[in-house]
């Protein structure tokens, strides 16, 4: 006899349950560039997925602390899992201490992280030798690096033996005392990173640095807020000066300016590949720091709109394209330049023939970015991808930050694009 039950059917699998684990480990791996937490909450979600997680070392690869949130106990398990989890691949790490309260004292800070987080500092002095990059968030320099003394206090220095740290981050969210234009600090702990490729320096004091302390640099970012003191040319020409192997350079600063006679740099310069200024005094600073090697070159004037800004840059641009003096002592221009962006300056039909002439005679450049209302250009060329850009959204506004870079945050009204600032 029919009793009228009907017994439940199971609910329908969800399509990504058919998916091979080595497919779902590239999209949790994918995951995990968006959020460092990813592998913990990926894991949440039911055993196969938890399965997947703690048997692929390549979903573990960024590893976020922040200090003062929380005990020592569960920053330990955390780093424990990630370091256990990542087997023997370099490791990306991000500690925030902006809410620690170490003393002021220079001389008891790296004291105080050993004694307050004995058992974390242990554990990263074990595991040293394999974290590849650190970005490092504080509201000081000196407390950055304290901590960063603290963490390799016991590692050896010896080459044979040194630490394989590539990459380097530190974002600075207090703001920048005025001082005099030609002080630095010294910084020691960069001679520990020989291996050291990239450096990024953000609302940081301007360091100084002599070779071999970044003698293997290539990649360096220097970004200040617009309510720092102005950055003097020389110091950013002497810190350049000392990573004879430097060839990508971002800067975003308001930069000072000093008469050219007045600026003497004892070393060559590097020969730049890549080369993006987001500043003031623009014209100036680019016939210091272009060279017949660029590749890429993004300029936005911070003072475009004063009077024949367009015209000054666009005059540069065309000398520049013209003559260039090389290593070697002979002649050049841009010829390997590929990529062209200009941004923050107009320029009206009058004064756009530097630019038409300038632009015909690159004679590889194959994308060309302009104000779509600062330029009126002639120059017909078939193989050039033009992109016209109205400002708001479009080129070296923040969304496009956001756009190219995926990452973006703010902290005091700077923009950290850097990779790790998603974490």
């Amino acid at each position: 006899m029919y009793s009228g039950f009907t017994p439940a059917l199971p609910p329908p699998k969800h399509p990504m349950s058919s998916l091979p684990p080595e497919l779902l480990a590239e999209i949790f791996q994918y995951c995990s560039t968006y959020n460092a937490d990813a592998p913990l909450l990926l894991g949440s979600v039911n055993r196969r997925f938890r399965e997947i997680v703690h048997s692929h070392p390549a979903v573990w690869y960024k590893l976020r602390l922040r200090l003062g949130f929380g005990t020592e106990f569960a920053q330990i398990q955390k780093a424990g899992l990630w370091f256990k989890n990542r087997g023997a691949c370099p490791l990306k790490v991000f500690m925030n201490i902006t809410n620690t309260c170490a003393p002021r004292s220079d001389n008891s800070e790296q004291e105080w992280f050993s004694h307050n987080y004995p058992f974390l500092i242990a554990l990263f002095r074990k595991n040293i030798h394999r974290i590849h990059a650190l970005t490092l968030q504080s509201d000081t320099e000196l407390k950055a690096y304290h901590l960063l003394d603290a963490i390799t206090a016991s590692s050896p220095v010896s080459p044979t033996e040194s630490l394989q740290l590539h990459s380097l981050h530190f974002q600075i969210t207090a703001d920048i005392p005025p001082m005099p234009s030609g002080w630095s600090p010294v910084f020691e702990s960069f001679s520990l990173f020989p291996q050291l490729d990239s450096l990024k320096l953000i609302n940081h004091i301007l360091p100084a640095l002599t070779p071999p302390n970044i003698v293997h640099l290539q990649n360096l970012s220097i970004v200040r807020p617009l309510t720092a003191p102005p950055l003097p040319t020389l110091k950013i020409l002497r810190m350049i000066s000392s990573a004879p192997s430097l060839i990508h350079l971002d800067i975003d600063s308001r930069i000072s300016g000093e008469p050219l006679s007045d600026l003497h740099v004892e070393t060559e310069l590097p020969a730049l590949k890549s080369l993006s200024l987001r500043i003031n005094n623009l014209p100036s600073t680019l016939k210091l720091l272009a060279s017949t090697s660029l590749e890429k070159l993004r300029l936005t004037d911070l003072d475009g709109r004063r009077p024949r800004a367009g015209e000054e840059l666009g005059s540069v641009m065309a000398n520049l394209t013209r003559e260039l003096k090389t290593k070697d002592g002979s002649s050049g221009g841009l010829d390997l330049l590929k990529s062209l962006e200009i941004a923050g300056v107009h320029c009206v039909s009058s004064t756009s023939a530097h630019w038409d002439w300038c632009i015909r005679h690159l004679p590889r450049l194959e994308s060309l970015t302009l104000n779509k209302s600062g330029f009126d250009l002639k120059m017909k060329r078939p193989s050039l991808t033009v992109e016209w850009d109205n400002g708001g959204y479009g080129f070296a506004s923040l969304f496009d930050y956001d756009r190219r870079h995926i990452e973006d945050t703010q902290v005091k009204g700077v923009s950290l694009t850097d990779e790790d600032s998603s974490w």
